[in-house]
């Protein structure tokens, strides 16, 4: 990938679902080693309980204030020394410390310490257990023990007594370590095949572009005319408009091509009849060099405005309301007209949009207008009407004497105005034609219910949001 250019699609797809994926399943991995602390204290704390309430139910009181048990805890490791598994029944010195009474002969001699905190929390604390965390006799193991305590009165004594229930919490560590690593280890698998699935989905939806990519580049290279293939519903309209686009340009190529034969075969017989002229004589008279350059000026300015009309009508964004122009055209040619007290009656759908450029629009209606005045009787009519969805006919009648079909074909064939005669202005029927073409609409010619001739222009208007 070049410097500065956008990252591939693929990429940037992976890239978002990696995003959300990634984290989310470290947050489920957390969630899960979470819950599995918990239930693994929890599951650890039930059994210090138990041999707590064990202890509570077998420990007596003599009148002399000597415990003795009435059955030993069954877990065996009560009874090594040193085993991990101790238990302690004290009583509280001061508030600061607890004096052990009677202990479990795994703790060889020695004592479970405990804070000051802890023996504040277990006043309060009541009838309730309390949990912590206290180091363990084995000081050569390092051990951590995890301690249940709870604080009741026995028979024949006034003075509370503490009941202390511990563990070492390395196998229930060991255990959650064992449980993250391996939550990890299949987090990272997880991960690395999410995304994997991620690429291979994302190449696999993207498999038709890059098909119409490499059909494009045929295209482009000669090897077929048009993009061909079945396209998902998405796609599809890509490629039809794909194809509409390299049809437009061929379009286009084709009517260059047609103009530019067109201009040289109308210069042609104006340069043979000079250089015919130049070689018969010694001089050309002046006026046999003036009509073919005038016919020469004239078929350059004809096939230069078809080549701008057909450039106007392929732009993209372009747009003119149709009302002042017809409106404008309605108030102005009896103006211009006055001996025939010209009546134009505007009749139809207003505030239309012509998809195109304003220009043509005026040139378009206001020839066929204006040449409707010319040979009218009195009367006009200017008919518009939306016909369907982004499609508008203007209809132009007068009561005029109408063309037969074959004048109309000969002022087409012409690029002229009806009748050269006639002065004033215009770009010529075939100017209009080759617009109204040019913006994939039509110009035909009929009998006017007015009994003269009605034009009827087929243009593009804007479609409705």
């Amino acid at each position: 990938m070049a410097k500065g250019s956008p990252p591939s699609l693929v990429s940037s797809l992976v890239r978002a679902a990696a995003l959300w994926a990634v984290p989310g399943l470290i947050g489920v991995t957390l969630a899960l080693g979470l819950v599995s602390r918990n239930s693994s204290y929890r599951s650890f704390d039930e059994s210090l309980e138990s041999a707590v309430l064990g202890l509570i139910a077998s420990v007596e009181s003599d009148e002399d204030g000597t415990l003795r048990l009435s059955r030993e805890l069954p877990e065996p490791r009560y009874q090594r020394a040193l085993s991990g598994r101790y238990w302690m029944i004290g009583t509280i010195e001061d508030g600061r410390e607890i004096i052990p009474l009677k202990s479990s002969r795994s703790l060889y001699g020695a004592s479970l310490p405990v804070t000051s905190a802890t023996i504040s929390a277990l006043d309060k604390q009541g009838q309730d257990p309390v949990r912590f965390t206290t180091l363990g006799p084995d000081l050569d193991a390092d051990e951590r023990l995890r301690v249940v305590a709870l604080q009741v009165v026995l028979p024949n004594m006034t003075n509370p007594v503490v009941v202390l229930a511990a563990a070492d919490r390395a196998p229930v560590m060991r255990s959650i370590r064992n449980f993250i690593l391996a939550a990890v280890t299949l987090l990272s698998i997880l991960i690395l095949g999410t995304i994997f699935a991620v690429y291979a989905q994302v190449r696999l939806g993207l498999r038709p572009l890059f098909d119409l990519g490499r059909r494009i580049a045929d295209v482009r290279e000669g090897r077929a005319a048009s993009v061909e293939g079945d396209y998902p519903p998405e796609i599809s309209p890509l490629a039809t408009e794909l194809n509409s686009l390299i049809s437009h340009n061929k379009t286009i190529v084709d009517r260059a091509q047609t103009h530019v034969g067109n201009l040289a075969h109308a210069l042609k017989t104006p340069i043979a009849v000079l250089r015919n002229e130049a070689e018969a004589a010694e001089t050309t008279p002046s006026e046999i060099v003036a009509k073919q350059t005038d016919m020469m000026a004239s078929q350059v300015d004809h096939h230069l405005r078809r080549a701008r009309a057909a450039a106007r009508g392929q732009a993209i964004g372009v747009r003119a309301n149709m009302d002042p122009v017809i409106d404008g055209l309605v108030r102005t040619l009896p103006r211009i007209y006055r001996d025939k007290d010209l009546t134009i009656e505007r009749k139809g759908d207003t505030g239309l949009i012509f998809r195109g450029h304003p220009r043509d629009l005026e040139d378009m209606i206001g020839n066929l207008m204006d040449n409707a005045a010319k040979w009218t009787g009195s009367r006009i009519d200017v008919f518009v009407r939306k016909v369907e969805e982004g499609v508008c006919i203007v209809r132009i009648s007068d009561n005029g004497p109408g063309l037969t079909a074959e004048e109309i074909a000969e002022a087409l064939k012409r690029g002229a105005r009806l009748d050269e005669a006639t002065p004033g202005s215009g770009l010529g029927l075939s100017i209009v034609e080759d617009l109204a073409d040019a913006y994939k609409g039509s110009l035909t010619f009929s009998r006017a219910p007015l009994g003269g001739l009605q034009a009827e222009l087929r243009l593009p208007i804007a479609v409705d949001p």
